[in-house]
């Protein structure tokens, strides 16, 4: 006598837009449905271990996998400057911060990571939605602006000048903000200032 079919609507209707396959254990769902549902194309593999809900409505599955694996990794750099479109490149590979001393998940999408400070990690970090019950680590604009004016981070000058000035053309930007958290980093600060000078 054939089994029962399992519903599996209650399970993903618990479960964010993708999810790893422990999340999906752990909310009931066996590898036996796990299989069915992507073979049903209820449920796309994205990557190794990982599951989205056709339905979700999910995009960008780089940022997503990188979110399951690690969740406190925060898009910075160039990444957070094309996001917040200061800056017309599109990075062959997405900018991602850690605090330092975490975990270096490794990926299949194209990561370059990047250590932070622990006393400043969550400096100016926001966060974006990726979909149902997934939302990931941005620094927001200025926080970014900041970034890029320290040599540390390796960021060409004329890059951080262009976010610079795409970023004081929008209404509402007040260089103080930028100088309130480029006191943090003082390598950054001095140039920082000596560009403000010039563009005020």
């Amino acid at each position: 006598m054939a089994r029962p079919r399992v519903d599996a609507e209650p399970f993903l209707g618990a479960l964010p837009a993708a999810f790893t396959r422990q999340q999906a254990l752990d909310a009931g769902l066996s590898d036996e449905l796990l299989e069915r549902l992507t073979r049903e194309e209820k449920l796309n593999r994205f990557a190794h271990g990982m599951y989205a809900d056709e339905r979700s409505g999910l995009l960008n599955f780089d940022l997503t996998e990188a979110h399951l694996r690690s969740p406190r990794a925060t898009v910075c750099l160039t990444s957070a400057l094309a996001r917040h479109d200061l800056v017309d490149e599109i990075p062959a590979r997405i900018d991602l911060a850690i605090s330092r001393g975490d975990h270096r998940a490794r990926i299949s999408a194209p990561v370059q990571w990047h250590q932070y400070e622990p006393t400043t990690f969550e400096i100016g970090r926001t966060t974006i939605e990726l979909g149902r019950g997934l939302s990931m680590g941005l620094y927001d604009a200025p926080r970014s602006i900041v970034d890029a004016f320290n040599p540390r981070m390796g960021i060409p000058r004329e890059q951080a000048i262009e976010a610079l000035r795409a970023w004081l053309r929008r209404r509402g930007s007040q260089p103080s903000t930028l100088m309130a958290i480029a006191k943090h980093w003082p390598h950054a600060r001095a140039g920082l200032l000596s560009v403000l000078q010039v563009l005020l």
